[in-house]
């Protein structure tokens, strides 16, 4: 299995960067069986969406095969259990959150020839069947799917203003797909205070993006590990990266004692 960051780079499967990410947790991954269960279920879908008259229909029939035949749902009784980030526990459990619910609709969509692309909405992953005509559809919630109406009160309650900026509803990227899923782990990780897991993601994220705030975040992990020379390093780069930030002096205080030692004096 490619790592993620090969995974990206090499314009792999949507699905392959997702299990890709999920090798982190579990390193022996069979990731042949999930790309099997998902070519399985793809073929029960087949004869039911290429006989269905029109997209909307044919996602009707998409949508009947992942939530009422299969019995995905969207978790919303444990939302930040870091299962839900995980593709293969997805698929084994039927039940994720919105942006992995999107992945096995993507995957899905392309086994049975049909343009289904990730949406970065703010707070809420989405996806778009179609193309730019095409249509919204809400992975967690059913495959739903959201006229202007739908997605102006989606906005309202995930951000708080019902509008919507430009950009907000166009298509991402996998690299864009696999830095959310990333950053949703740690953001989960550290919620548990999961220093170690926390790390490997910020590493991860580190590799796949150049922004300065994972090698900062990735130092404060390493930094509670004791890892004092690699968070010194990595406090150090992002002091180089970001002089001016607002947490500069903060940074700067987490680097001394990065810098300090404890080793007594022979």
């Amino acid at each position: 299995m490619l790592s993620v960051v090969d995974c990206v780079a090499s314009s792999a499967p949507v699905e392959d960067v997702a299990l890709a990410i999920a090798t982190d947790e579990y390193p022996g991954l069979d990731v042949d069986h999930y790309r099997d269960v998902l070519d399985a279920w793809a073929d029960e879908a087949l004869v039911a969406v290429e006989a269905a008259d029109g997209l909307p229909r044919k996602l009707v029939a998409l949508a009947r095969l992942v939530y009422r035949d299969l019995g995905f749902v969207g978790n919303q009784q444990d939302y930040y259990d870091p299962k839900n980030s995980f593709l293969n526990d997805v698929i084994d459990r039927r039940k994720g959150i919105p942006i992995t619910m999107a992945v096995v609709l993507m995957a899905l969509g392309r086994r049975l020839g049909l343009q289904i692309e990730g949406v970065g909405f703010p707070g809420h992953f989405l996806v778009r069947a179609g193309g730019e005509a095409g249509l919204y559809l809400d992975p967690f919630n059913s495959g739903q799917v959201l006229d202007r109406a739908d997605l102006l009160e989606l906005a309202r309650t995930v951000t708080g203003s019902a509008s919507i900026a430009r950009g907000q509803l166009e298509p991402v990227d996998h690299r864009v797909i696999a830095v959310r899923m990333l950053f949703n782990l740690q953001q989960i990780h550290e919620r548990r205070g999961d220093h170690p897991k926390a790390l490997v993601a910020c590493d991860r994220l580190c590799d796949l993006t150049d922004a300065p705030f994972h090698v900062r975040d990735r130092g404060r992990h390493a930094l509670a590990l004791g890892a004092k020379a690699a968070a010194r390093d990595d406090f150090e780069r992002y002091l180089e990266l970001a002089p001016g930030a607002e947490d500069a002096d903060t940074v700067r205080e987490w680097l001394k004692r990065a810098s300090a030692t404890t080793d007594a004096p022979n």
